[in-house]
């Protein structure tokens, strides 16, 4: 064998190995051929709270099981808190999600509303009421 097509060897040995690799990533990915797209609450979410006359700056970080439910954190309130409960239901968009301080199990604000595009807006209920406005700030991979 000449050092060429020992070298020419190495090669294709090479690209198989990397293309069994990359076949492999792929697969791992969805198991119906294609790759799953990010859903639409999972990440980040910043934007305000108005409630009467007052606006505060909010953050959440929500993860969306692939069902219906939501879990997360709140920051932007005196104290930190987080999702008691929460749904969405990816075919209408409506997201409901109860907060309360972390520790207790008491629900303290209710946001009410929908999401389309990266964008949340609705309705809030219970210890202030008024309006809210989120933006879909990172977007996981």
């Amino acid at each position: 064998m000449s050092k060429s097509e020992a070298t020419f060897g190495r090669f294709v040995v090479t690209m198989t190995v990397v293309a069994l690799a990359c076949g492999t990533a792929f697969g791992a990915q969805a198991r119906d051929g294609k790759a799953k797209a990010p859903d639409a609450i999972t990440g980040t979410w910043t934007g305000e709270l108005t409630a009467g006359e007052r606006n505060r700056s909010i953050s959440l970080v929500l993860k969306f099981d692939g069902k219906t439910g939501v879990t997360g954190t709140f920051t932007g309130m005196p104290k930190p808190a987080d999702v008691k409960s929460g749904t969405f239901d990816p075919k209408t968009g409506a997201l409901k999600l109860e907060l309360g301080i972390e520790g207790d199990s008491a629900v303290r604000l209710t946001f009410e509303g929908t999401v389309a595009k990266d964008k949340a807006s609705g309705r809030v209920s219970g210890e202030a009421s008024g309006e809210f406005r989120l933006s879909k700030t990172d977007k996981p991979k």
